[in-house]
């Protein structure tokens, strides 16, 4: 009787890993395309993938092997955020998915969902991808991305509402690879091989530096000799000890934000004491700095750090030796404008580096002077425009100073040849506006004019003021504190606002008018379309100073008590200041960068709010919708790029 026989062979390592393959290629595509946006590198991605998976598959348990591969996808994916590589998502001219027509024909579908999560920050985008689209509960996404759960839910919860403002049309799935298993197990093959190569150089290498470090770090006894130190040890005895030569890049040493579970409360207001000096302003709450909280996930979507250290002349540099930008020549477009080196001249030049993509560019050599190049001494950017100051070497005579700018057409660099104005006075403040380059010149800072001239180089610079001693713009406005002497113990300072930098009568209009004693000065001062803000110091002590926030949208005008008397780099967008404080009365002076909320539209609160930028000594900068910092732990630094979240208090 013929009966139906099966035998059933086990299936070998390989062909188990093959059939895996094969199974899982088109989902581990999908969610690496998902997480960096690039079809060739989420090849890459999956095939390191399948490389250490094959590694470890005797370990893998059955039923679990995509979970275990998904796992190492996304740790691979961190690991290169991580280590400061800032990468460019593709826009929708470059999304390499066939367009399909609609029913009408009229127009063509891309792939929106791609391009949302592509501009959403990186720790919202993962979060987002492994929450909904691989459909994993918070607990698992936590703990597969190594942070709390009330992190996984405040990313979550900002990811989704920026998609629903982001997607505007059905997204298309992506298409799937062809996976060729065989060509898949050879490279996996090999992978493994090398690295049990590697492994065993690395061996025989540890073996022989232990050895030579018995033999050289001593002391050996030698026949009739005794114990001695053998030549080498001062060399060997470093790297036994750990202590491994040359600076610790590591991006994750940076200070973290902090990211608690609950929303954090505001920073307390108070009413004005009896006496205590507000200015001009009308019922302003006050802030101590001294009660500013701690800056959180709630008020900046950070992005990686890129690590730097100083090298052998002090210079802050990245890995790389390129020069660490400043946080000053920040764009609301996520570009940092700084001076450094053409890299095929090497001569010096105004650099643009955009560290979301990883790349630089030189704008435009400095001016050469009597044979020596100047010394640039400040810049200012607005919108795609960059005005900088140079300063003519001291052996020149005379000594002249210039301004320049160039502008960024996307990406095409514009630059006016010739400087926008030459002088032979000192150039002290800088500022610019979509159309005017602003500066002050004079022999003193206490005695300088302000001028004015437009960006194109055609025009005639016009005097608009004397006195000045704090001046700002933005994309149409400027303003400018000018100082007059008066009698009877007090000074007067007005703040003067020019939006008209036209025809032969430009004088700017008062906005408010401030007494103070005669031994402090306006020495700071930020416009936007929301809020004008000034610093009051004491110019001899250089400390108890404030900051006075003019609401000019509403009633929510306030005073900020500062901890130390200098303060740098007042920047304001919207409602939004940040800036850098010294406590110069300390014995070992201190920075500390502030991101404040100045109205209650802006913090979600009743009123304003303070956050203290992490770190130790830091410089930080706002600019539109971006905001950017550099703490400073003596030989390392680290330059840390976000989005400020528009408002704190949110559903």
């Amino acid at each position: 009787m013929a009966r139906d026989v099966s035998v059933e062979v086990p299936r070998t390592r390989d062909a188990e890993f093959t059939a895996f393959v094969r199974d899982s290629s088109a989902y581990l595509h999908r969610t690496a395309y998902l997480l960096c946006g690039d079809p060739h590198r989420a090849e890459e991605l999956v095939q390191s993938t399948f490389e250490r998976v094959y590694r470890t598959w005797a370990k893998v348990q059955p039923g679990t092997e995509r979970a275990y591969a998904r796992r190492i996808l996304v740790n691979l994916r961190i690991d290169a955020w991580r280590h400061g590589r800032r990468e460019s998502f593709p826009g929708d001219d470059n999304i390499p998915i066939p367009p399909t027509s609609d029913h009408a024909g009229h127009v063509v579908l891309r792939d929106e969902l791609v391009r949302g999560l592509a501009r959403l920050p990186l720790n919202q985008r993962r979060v987002v991808v492994l929450r909904h689209l691989l459909d994993l509960p918070e607990a698992e996404v936590a703990r597969e991305l190594g942070i709390a759960v009330g992190t996984v839910k405040a990313a979550n919860s900002r990811g989704l509402a920026r998609l629903r403002d982001l997607l505007v049309a059905q997204a298309e799935v992506v298409e799937p690879v062809v996976v060729d298993e065989k060509a898949v197990l050879d490279r996996s093959r090999a992978a493994l091989r090398r690295r049990r190569m590697r492994q065993s150089v690395g061996t025989v290498c540890v073996a022989v530096l232990l050895v030579l470090g018995v033999l050289t770090r001593g002391p050996v006894t030698l026949p009739w000799v005794g114990p001695v130190v053998l030549p080498g040890g001062e060399l060997i005895a470093p790297l036994l000890d750990g202590r491994i030569p040359g600076p610790e890049l590591d991006p994750t040493g940076n200070t973290p934000v902090v990211c608690p579970e609950e929303l954090p409360g505001p920073t307390p207001t108070r009413a004005p004491e009896a006496g205590e000096d507000v200015g001009p302003l009308r019922d302003p709450v006050v802030v101590d700095a001294a009660d500013a909280r701690s800056l959180s996930c709630y008020d900046v979507d950070v992005e990686p750090s890129t690590p730097g250290y100083r090298d052998q002349s002090g210079v802050p540099v990245s890995a790389d030796g390129e020069p660490l930008p400043e946080p000053r020549g920040l764009t609301d477009a996520g570009l940092l404008w700084q001076f450094g080196e053409n890299r095929e001249t090497g001569s010096p030049s105004i650099v643009q580096s955009s560290w979301a993509l990883g790349t630089s560019s030189s704008g435009s050599s400095l001016t050469s002077y009597q044979g020596a190049t100047v010394t640039p001494t400040d810049l200012t950017v607005t919108g795609n425009r960059v005005v900088w100051s140079e300063y003519a070497a001291e052996n020149t005579s005379p000594r002249m100073g210039f301004v320049r700018t160039l502008i960024d057409s996307r990406g095409f660099l514009t630059t006016v040849v010739d400087p926008l104005a030459t002088t032979e006075e000192r150039l002290w403040l800088i500022a610019t506006t979509r159309e005017h380059a602003l500066w002050t010149a004079g022999p003193t800072a206490d005695d300088t004019r302000l001028f004015a001239t437009t960006l194109d180089g055609d025009g005639t610079p016009a005097e608009l003021a004397a006195g000045v001693t704090a001046l700002a713009a933005d994309e149409d406005e400027v303003i400018a504190a000018v100082r007059t002497p008066g009698g009877g113990g007090t000074s007067t300072t007005s703040i003067r606002l020019f939006d008209e930098l036209t025809g032969a009568d430009v004088t700017g209009t008062v906005l408010v008018e401030i007494e103070h004693d005669p031994s402090a000065e306006v020495a700071a001062a930020a416009v936007s379309d929301d809020v004008v803000a000034w610093t009051v110091v004491p110019v001899a002590a250089r400390t108890g100073g404030a900051l006075y926030v003019l609401d000019r949208a509403g009633d929510g005008d306030s005073v900020v008590r500062l901890d130390g008397g200098v303060v740098d780099d007042l920047r304001a967008s919207g409602s939004l200041l940040s800036w850098t404080s010294t406590d110069t009365a300390s014995e070992n002076p201190a920075d500390t960068s502030y991101l404040y909320r100045a109205t209650a539209s802006a913090s979600g609160y009743d009123g304003p709010d303070l956050a203290r930028y992490p770190g130790g000594s830091v410089a930080a900068s706002l600019s539109g919708e971006r905001t950017a910092w550099l703490e400073d732990a003596g030989a390392r630094q680290w330059l840390v790029e976000g989005a400020v979240v528009p408002t704190l208090g949110r559903d």
